[in-house]
């Protein structure tokens, strides 16, 4: 404790360090709002077009800290408040610099491309080292891929404005610290991963209302070495070796949120809940497509698809053609023995007609030779 009553910084970085205490608890509301901050602006719209589009951005996500934040396990965390210096005590309270920062937040660039309704985003960050901060830097990649082509043409035309995308994000970072007093640098390794499944309604080209459910993980790895000169001893030096891993708000992740498009710029505006809630302040980003997707309608009419009725197709038209040949060749079949009975006669009557003439035309010669 100092004359404050705050914790000293080698109080405060000990507890990285799993042999001075193992105190993961006084850190880990770090990781829970790094974890939550960077598992977040993974997606603008729940539905990613065909046509090349190119999007550009500095995303921004805001949490609060809270209470929750500067406790645990009734102690104080490295957020937490001070104690009274004058009654000595073996609590370690919390770091003056923290506890007075009223929300969190991690600066970050961002692109993406999509084409074919695949989208991918590549997110990025560095910094010099600057006064204590030693190192930062970050690097991110997701992926997003909309399921809406495959049966929006087959909705109402009130549903089909309704899409649905799959999305998975991963990040690392790497901080490295050094307190004024100290010699060496505490760094550490941050991972997060983002799995959610994003619903999105546009009723309007301009406006879209999305929700997202899915999981997500953080997870922060400490290394590194410290060294102080022992203020009441110049021949002893404090050694810190940090080295403990802490997990994050690992879980359940909900949010909601709706995005605009005026023009070439998109923000993005919602509010995430992943064991802690967090705000998505995206004003400042853009978005272009390059080009125009069929419209539900149009992708019917090419498919040939007739909402509330049957798809037409060749095997169905085929019996329809193929009956009247069907029909033909049974008349003539029963035509043919029609002419073998008109036939058959014929012959004999002529020859019966022949030979009667013939006794006919003999009997006046004999009529005749009887009158000599």
């Amino acid at each position: 404790m100092d004359d404050s009553g705050w914790a000293s910084e080698y109080e405060s970085m000990s507890a990285f360090d799993s042999q001075l205490g193992n105190r993961s608890g006084y850190v880990k509301p770090i990781i829970d709002n790094l974890g939550n901050v960077l598992n977040s602006n993974w997606y603008s719209s729940a539905s990613v077009p065909q046509s090349f589009t190119f999007e550009a951005g500095l995303p921004i996500s805001i949490i609060p800290i809270g209470d929750d934040d500067k406790s645990y396990g009734g102690k104080p965390t490295i957020f937490g408040g001070h104690g009274n210096p004058e009654a000595p005590s073996d609590t370690i309270y919390g770091n003056k610099t923290l506890n007075g920062l009223g929300v969190f937040t991690y600066p970050y660039l961002q692109m993406g491309a999509s084409f074919y309704h695949f989208r991918a985003v590549l997110r990025m960050m560095y910094l010099p080292s600057i006064s204590e901060l030693r190192e930062f830097s970050l690097f991110g990649i997701g992926f997003q891929y909309s399921f809406g082509h495959f049966f929006q043409y087959m909705l109402p035309k009130a549903a089909q404005p309704f899409d649905v995308s799959i999305v998975y994000g991963y990040n690392s970072s790497t901080i490295g610290y050094r307190p004024d007093a100290f010699e060496g640098k505490l760094g550490l390794d941050i991972s997060t991963h983002n799995f959610s499944f994003v619903f999105g309604y546009k009723p309007v080209n301009f406006f879209e209302v999305m929700m997202s459910l899915g999981y997500q993980s953080a997870k922060m790895l400490s290394y590194g070495e410290l060294y102080q000169q022992d203020p009441y001893d110049i021949f002893r030096k404090n050694e810190i070796y940090p080295d403990i891993t802490v997990k994050g708000n690992n879980g359940f992740r909900f949010g909601i949120a709706i995005a605009l498009q005026i023009s070439s710029l998109h923000p993005v505006i919602g509010y995430d809940y992943a064991g802690k809630s967090s705000f998505t302040t995206n004003l400042l980003y853009f978005k272009s497509q390059f080009g125009k997707d069929k419209t539900p309608d149009e992708i019917a009419k090419d498919k040939g698809y007739v909402r509330g009725g049957n798809v037409k197709t060749d095997s169905d038209e085929a019996p329809a053609e193929q009956a009247p040949v069907e029909e033909s060749s049974d008349a003539s079949v029963s035509e043919a023995p029609a002419e073998e009975p008109v036939e058959a006669p014929a012959a004999p009557a002529v020859e019966e007609a022949s030979a009667e003439e013939t006794p006919a035309e003999e009997a006046p010669a004999e009529s005749a030779d009887s009158a000599e």
